[in-house]
């Protein structure tokens, strides 16, 4: 589960559109619901902010975070 402190971390660096990201890669890398459709934009913001669990997502965001950050690092 992504806490707290790491959440606000997050958000300073993704500000908006990280979900559309995550959804996108989940579906590339063949990760679906229960029903074999793409995960919600809903579900992954939930996910995100600790009301639901899922540790396909959270690792999708997590890796997402850091390839961003890198490219904070790089553009300084």
């Amino acid at each position: 589960m992504i806490k707290i402190t790491e959440r606000k971390r997050m958000k300073k660096v993704f500000k908006t559109g990280y979900a559309k990201d995550v959804q996108n890669r989940l579906t590339a890398n063949g990760i679906m619901n229960q029903k074999g459709e793409s995960f919600g934009i809903s579900y992954i913001t939930h996910v995100f902010n600790g009301w639901n669990s899922n540790l396909d997502i959270e690792e999708t965001i997590i890796a997402i975070y850091q390839e961003k950050l890198e490219e904070l690092k790089k553009n300084l």
